[in-house]
């Protein structure tokens, strides 16, 4: 009996002691930024809910999803996000924040007599046969990137386009090793931009190229997870977060590198 009762509480032990943690399926942009650090640690001191999470491209994090390998996703590519929910894999899509993507280069190019439109930039780049490196990983930013050519009517197979088929800070230290051309989100761009010493294209509008970052509920998930779910939810959207969105980056880089939605 004393054995079935010390089984028992063995058991109890090993379904409890997760409880008060969730795993989350996310974009590499919000992991290399330090933001995520930043979200989990406010995120347990004051709930007590402790926020992992595994960074990938949002192509691999959907696919997380899809397979029930994470509690929630937080990624940046809205068509694929709804067309995730419409499939019956997610439920609802919440737009937390938002900042742009760029075209980015080495500080050595000389980018002076650049357009400053976006279409004749990726026009000028296409029909000079510049380096241009494209993540090719599937993630939020690679789509984009993709959406950017097609609307351009261009199909990038110059022969200096090179896919890296990694994530966004190693793109970028490839681009800046290459003196090549990017597209990178604005986050960690600005992150990075003095270490591997590079610089965005000015453009004259850049309402085409903003990049919102949204919450995705899952269909399935543990009845377990549920209630730490939507206290993470619920947290994303406190004033507290509210001032974390609004004010990060501004201590270490002088410019905030994300802006809140209003949702």
């Amino acid at each position: 009996m004393n054995k079935i009762l010390l089984f028992m509480g063995a058991l109890t032990f090993s379904l409890t002691s997760f409880s008060g943690e969730i795993l989350m399926g996310t974009t590499t942009s919000l992991d290399d930024t330090g933001f995520l650090k930043v979200v989990s640690e406010k995120l347990k001191a004051k709930t007590g809910v402790e926020l992992k999470y595994l960074s990938r491209g949002t192509g691999e994090a959907l696919e997380l999803g899809k397979r029930g390998d994470v509690d929630i996703l937080f990624t940046h590519d809205k068509a694929r996000e709804e067309k995730f929910i419409k499939d019956g894999f997610g439920t609802k899509r919440h737009e937390m924040m938002y900042n742009y993507f760029m075209i980015v280069t080495a500080n050595d190019n000389d980018n002076s007599n650049f357009p400053k439109d976006l279409n004749s930039v990726m026009k000028k780049i296409s029909d000079e046969n510049l380096v241009f490196l494209s993540r090719g990983d599937k993630s939020g930013t690679h789509s984009k990137e993709l959406a950017i050519w097609k609307a351009v009517g261009i199909t990038p197979k110059f022969e200096n386009y090179k896919e890296t088929g990694v994530g966004m800070a190693k793109t970028l230290n490839i681009t800046s090793e290459l003196k090549g051309y990017t597209v990178s989100d604005y986050g960690t761009f600005e992150t990075l931009k003095n270490k591997f010493g590079l610089k965005n294209i000015e453009l004259n509008d850049k309402t085409e190229l903003k990049n919102t970052y949204a919450i995705v509920e899952l269909s399935k998930t543990e009845k377990s997870k549920e209630k730490d779910i939507q206290t993470f939810i619920e947290f994303m959207n406190s004033p507290e977060m509210d001032e974390v969105i609004k004010t990060y980056g501004k201590d270490t880089l002088g410019t905030n590198l994300f802006f809140r939605e209003n949702n």
